[in-house]
């Protein structure tokens, strides 16, 4: 039996002595399909003294605990290694607190890991309760959604809060349960809107992914919802749509049948009000466009 296993969501990889590459080719030990992870992305080395973790020359970079590495890094039980949004845990089987794992709790705010029973994150100071995610995969519920000290706290605790989220949700619109998904979103998502008028606005890898859960989530029957948060979320964030969103949307406003103008209005004002320059005034182009099909 292997002595190390490797907790990816709610599944546990074991991880015998020797390599195990992480990345988006299908020749990988694990395959993530994620647009941020590379084809080859990292290598977890297993040998009689441990594991290490070393980024194959990645784009985007590995992460250990939330810090990135610059070379081969030594992890060992309980340790969270990130590639792209995933976020993967390893474990030790002759760990003195193994037997406690699954029901170690993990902090929807903020991602660290609670001792059984702790009622506040010892990292950021969330509440816990026995609804919150475990490292199993455990029941999730809105109540699972912490509440914060103030705004400002909430709008630092973004970031994990949708790196954790965003991929359970995904799972369940993989499997059609589109109005589940959208409850489970719905209160990160709108914390994440909140936080883009604050002075500590959510980092850019935290925008994208929520764009491309609302993007999804706009295909379900909570449309006009969704559809209307991401024209809120660019315009309160004052920033401009990617080609690939706006295309996106072209699609979606005329499948879903979407037909209120006023956010992209709204969100079309604040783009005139600023300087733009030539590939935007293009991007503001065929945004002028949209705002027309929803109009018609």
């Amino acid at each position: 039996m292997a002595r190390f296993r490797l907790r990816y969501g709610a599944t546990d990889l074991e991880m015998p002595q020797g390599d195990f590459v992480i990345g988006r080719s299908s020749s990988c030990n694990l395959a993530l399909d994620d647009g941020l992870v590379s084809r080859r992305h990292a290598l977890l080395r297993v040998d009689g003294s441990g594991v290490t973790v070393e980024d194959l020359g990645s784009r985007n970079g590995v992460q250990v605990n939330g810090k990135t590495i610059a070379g081969p890094t030594s992890i060992k039980h309980l340790d969270r290694v990130t590639i792209g949004h995933q976020e993967l845990v390893l474990l030790e089987r002759s760990a003195p607190t193994a037997a406690q794992t699954l029901q170690i709790e993990r902090c929807w705010a903020c991602g660290a890991l609670n001792e059984p029973g702790a009622a506040r994150c010892g990292q950021c100071g969330a509440r816990l309760g026995q609804e919150h995610q475990t490292l199993a995969g455990g029941s999730i519920s809105l109540g699972s959604i912490p509440e914060l000290a103030s705004s400002e706290e909430e709008a630092t605790t973004t970031t994990p809060a949708i790196s954790i989220l965003a991929p359970i949700a995904e799972k369940s619109l993989a499997l059609g349960r589109h109005e589940e998904a959208s409850r489970l979103a719905g209160p990160v998502l709108d914390r994440l809107l909140e936080s883009l008028s604050s002075t500590r606005p959510p980092e850019p890898a935290a925008f994208e992914r929520a764009i491309g859960l609302a993007l999804k989530l706009s295909e379900g029957p909570s449309s006009a919802r969704w559809l209307t948060w991401l024209f809120d979320a660019h315009a309160r964030g004052d920033r401009m749509m990617s080609a690939a969103t706006i295309d996106r949307l072209h699609e979606l406003v005329r499948k879903t049948r979407f037909t209120n103008p006023k956010p992209i209005r709204e969100y079309l004002e604040r783009l005139r009000a600023r300087a733009l320059s030539p590939a935007e005034k293009f991007l503001m182009r065929r945004l002028e466009s949209l705002e027309r099909v929803v109009s018609a």
